[in-house]
């Protein structure tokens, strides 16, 4: 026998063995409903289906590649008392037919073998190295993996330089596209559970959320194409590491996270199936994918799974960020929060109340065990994002980026979160910090170091710049609002498509599809509320985003 899983096991229950059977949905349910099946273990993705609801009492075993002991699956065949392992890590996934021995063993869980080298297929590529297969496999049962409540788990893979560009070179099978989906989804939904509330005063944020990310789903195909076509993901992802405030890590994220978020309200409305525009889907999929991987370097996807933390940035790169920063005294520390609060409350607005012009990386470690986080605020006047508002700004600076140094003993708990926004215990970062520089970014690329001389005049040129954006939004009505939030956020893949040279050959307007949205029924903040949240917070799958088959 030949050991290919590990699974958590729904009860203590004695060995069994029987065939394998692959159910993937409802149809492969109803068509095994007069087969015998004592013999039959039956394999599924979702430990949280309950579509084997009609056979589950006749099966021999089943096991599920997530899945927790609270998971409906675990909790129903425990009331069966037929042997089930939930969270499986598969090493090799089994065909139909394969012979498989489930049985619990002291210490190790739930083990799942096969007769050695029969019906078994592995997963590696065929001209891939024993290492970088072995990396891959851990790699794909890291993205099966579940999580805990929000969707925390571990990375427990060590991915070096060479086994990374294995990773990226891998083909995105329709099976590795459905686990990568899942694995956003459950990386999203309990997420978006701790995220503040979608309002402001200025701008209608459901409506436009809403039409953004479905957006987002109707053009994202064809622009990614062409910038991938013009430098591959990876390319633009490695470039975008060798300095702060070029792009931001939450665009990156961005790209698959809004796109899956426009194709799940597009569900919820009744506009698409999960099983239409699969290869759409794993062009954007496959492109955050790559781009994702190259960026963060060490083999994670998101802050989440990486401890919270993004340390895309190089050792050398922070060295020299730090090496302008000096011990602040109290005046200087005022001077600090007053211009980080300015800067702050600025792009937010810029930004039409959101946070993506914003973003923490780090935490990096000092050789003197002080922890630095680099604070980016980007675009804070006229930009790739070509946004109508910033054509006439004249900002001191086109992005600054803080460089905030200080005890982690200070701290009981400390998290930058998917959204590169800082948490602490207790809640005042800059209480903290002890050490700092301030480096501003020119429209041309260069840097400029600021010392605290410098940041009153600074702190004043971008208020100066905060009340002409304010104005221009005041002076709108509600659909100029609506659409230039949308436009703000549809706007994403510029920076993108600025790297790769082909800004002029993409078509950046609003799709009719999506138009046609608006005013009925995502003019009305209750409507596009209860599409948004129904779509990706209040369904009941385990994750926010349905599977694609």
């Amino acid at each position: 026998m030949s050991q290919i899983g590990k699974g958590v096991p729904s009860y203590a229950f004695a060995p069994i063995t029987g065939r394998a059977r692959w159910f993937r949905s409802p149809s492969d349910v109803i068509e095994a409903i007069d087969s015998d099946l004592e013999s039959t273990i039956a394999l599924v993705e979702s430990g949280g289906t309950t579509f084997l609801s009609p056979i589950l009492g006749r099966l021999g075993g089943i096991v599920a590649r997530d899945g927790t002991l609270r998971s409906h699956l675990a909790i129903v065949s425990r009331e069966f008392e037929v042997p089930c392992l939930v969270g499986a890590d598969l090493v090799e996934v089994p065909e139909d037919g394969a012979e498989l021995t489930l049985s619990v063993q002291d210490g190790q869980g739930g083990l799942i073998s096969t007769a050695a080298g029969e019906g078994a297929a592995a997963r590696e590529a065929p001209s891939a190295t024993p290492a970088a297969a072995d990396v891959s496999d851990r790699w794909w049962a890291y993205v099966r993996r579940v999580g805990d409540d929000i969707g925390v788990k571990d990375f427990d893979v060590d991915v070096g330089p060479a086994d990374l560009d294995a990773l990226i070179a891998e083909p995105l099978t329709d099976e590795r596209l459905d686990e990568l989906v899942q694995h956003m989804g459950r990386a999203f939904k309990p997420e978006m559970t701790r995220r503040s509330s979608f309002t402001s005063e200025l701008f209608p944020m459901l409506p436009y959320m809403s039409l953004s990310v479905i957006d987002d789903f109707h053009t994202y195909a064809q622009r990614v194409a062409t910038i991938d076509a013009a430098v591959p993901a990876e390319e633009i992802g490695r470039r975008l590491r060798t300095a702060p405030n070029q792009v931001s890590p939450l665009w990156i994220w961005m790209v698959g996270y809004h796109y899956l978020c426009g194709r799940e309200c597009l569900i919820r409305m009744g506009r698409l199936r999960p099983d239409e525009r699969t290869e759409e889907i794993r062009t954007v999929v496959d492109f955050w994918r790559r781009l994702t991987l190259a960026h963060r370097g060490d083999g994670t996807l998101d802050n989440k799974d990486a401890g919270f933390t993004n340390r895309y940035l190089s050792p050398d790169v922070v060295a020299g960020l730090t090496a302008t920063s000096q011990r602040l005294d109290a005046d200087e520390a005022k001077a600090l929060k007053r211009l980080n609060a300015t800067v702050a409350g600025y792009s937010f607005l810029y930004f039409t109340d959101s946070r993506v012009g914003i973003y923490d990386s780090g935490p990096y470690v000092q050789p003197d065990g002080r922890h630095t986080i680099v604070r980016d605020y980007l675009s804070l006047g006229p930009s790739a994002f070509a946004y109508p508002w910033a054509t006439d700004l004249r900002p001191p600076f086109a992005g600054l980026s803080l460089v905030l140094t200080y005890d982690p003993g200070a701290f009981s708990s400390f998290e930058i979160n998917d959204w590169g926004t800082t948490f602490t215990e207790p809640d005042q970062l800059f209480g903290a910090v002890t050490d700092a520089a301030v480096v501003g970014h020119t429209a041309d690329g260069q840097q400029r170091s600021l010392g605290p001389e410098d940041w009153a005049a600074v702190t004043t040129e971008l208020s100066r710049s905060h009340l002409a954006v304010y104005q221009q939004f005041a002076d709108m009505d509600r659909r100029s609002r609506i659409f230039s939030a949308t436009q703000m956020y549809t706007a994403g893949l510029r920076p993108f498509a600025d790297v790769a040279g082909v800004t002029d050959r993409i078509d950046w307007s609003i799709s009719p599809d999506t138009l046609a949205l608006h005013p009925d029924p995502l003019d009305d903040d209750d409507h596009a509320a209860a599409i948004f949240g129904g779509a990706l917070v209040a369904n009941d799958m385990p994750g926010a985003f349905s599977p694609i088959r």
